[in-house]
């Protein structure tokens, strides 16, 4: 989870919700505030702290039908503008992606196929998640420590105690493992009848949100962390609503359509506290789509496959939220798709 520092949550939340409450504001009020500031911020990527996102040729056949199955998690470590593989990953597995990492800093948590076994077109229901400690080099695969046999586990995410991991299972409900115990525990458990994918944990341990169904009808939700009914806090009718991610325990941003006839991806923010919603100033007007939004210092980091500067296809972006001029990241990006980023202000032990 993309944990933050206080100042820096409260530089965002001022900068991103301040800036879009002038709409409502007197057109001579919003003219005053666009006047230049005495003091503007520079929008660069940090000098200290740790990036994480994976690569793919493609999640499963390319446009041509081949299958790749080439995965891979890529790590920055600022103020490096970067990216590397770390090798005890690629020895033990393959097509890993969706990257999160531990509140300290410390540990990876992330979905991956053991290497061994030739898959086929069932592939992705060998999927398993791994936890990578940066400090001893050490790659555990969760799943097979828990024992949980052939099911698909997917999305982990770790608590904000670094204790357990949250994850979906089978392509249904959200489960708990401790890391220690590696004992499970159900958390949503109405199966088939609602897919809860891509779990987020609030700061303070009180929330997860995640998204359920998919195209038209897939929405962002929350319910307690200790279980319990689902609220729903992004359903437009016709859009879809996905990858959601805490901001702070107050702010969420997530990807949504354009509308219900524009399918293109856009960032959106949420303020839970009011359940206004308000899109990111850098969403392109080209017909490109801008998703997987994650916080990096006080920005936004994001993924879009934006044709002006196509290093791959998805690529890495860095934006302010009030801005419409996002930074491409050209050195970070490869020539692959580029998704799934997560950043960490800690930097924590040696790589192996």
């Amino acid at each position: 989870m993309k944990i933050l520092g206080l100042s820096a949550f409260i530089i965002f939340a001022v900068v991103v919700f301040g800036c879009f409450d002038n709409a409502k504001k007197p057109v001579s009020e919003k003219a005053n505030q666009n006047k230049p500031r005495a003091h503007p911020r520079k929008l660069a990527l940090p000098g200290t702290g740790r990036l994480a996102f994976h690569s793919y040729t493609a999640y499963d056949l390319d446009d041509e039908g081949r299958r790749w199955l080439d995965g891979r998690i890529h790590i920055c470590d600022f103020p490096a503008d970067t990216a590397t593989t770390i090798p005890e990953i690629e020895k033990h597995v393959i097509h890993a992606m969706n990257p999160a990492f531990s509140r300290d800093g410390a540990k990876l948590a992330f979905m991956a196929l053991p290497i061994g076994p030739k898959y086929g077109a069932e592939w992705s229901t060998a999927f398993d998640i791994f936890v990578y400690d940066f400090r001893s080099g050490e790659l555990i695969n969760v799943s097979k420590q828990a024992d949980l046999g052939v099911s698909i586990d997917e999305d982990p995410v770790f608590t904000p105690d670094g204790s357990s991991l949250v994850f979906k299972r089978d392509r249904a409900d959200l489960w708990k493992i401790g890391l220690k115990s590696f004992r499970v525990e159900a958390i949503t458990t109405d199966g088939k009848q609602r897919e809860e994918s891509g779990p987020r944990i609030s700061p303070d341990g009180k929330w997860i949100v995640y998204w359920s169904g998919d195209g038209a009808v897939a929405d962002v939700y929350r319910i307690p962390m200790t279980g319990g009914p689902a609220e729903l806090l992004a359903g437009l009718p016709g859009i879809q609503e996905m990858f959601p991610v805490f901001m702070d325990n107050r702010h969420l941003a997530y990807t949504r359509w354009t509308s219900a006839q524009q399918h293109d991806d856009e960032v959106y923010f949420i303020d839970l506290a009011t359940g206004k919603h308000r899109a990111a100033a850098f969403n392109s007007t080209n017909g490109a789509n801008d998703s997987d939004p994650f916080a990096i210092d006080n920005w936004v980091g994001f993924s879009s496959n934006r044709k002006e500067n196509g290093k791959g296809g998805w690529d890495l972006y860095l934006g302010d939220p009030a801005s419409p001029s996002p930074i491409y990241l050209r050195r970070l990006s490869t020539s692959r798709h580029d998704l799934g980023g997560t950043c960490t202000p800690h930097t924590v032990g040696r790589r192996k």
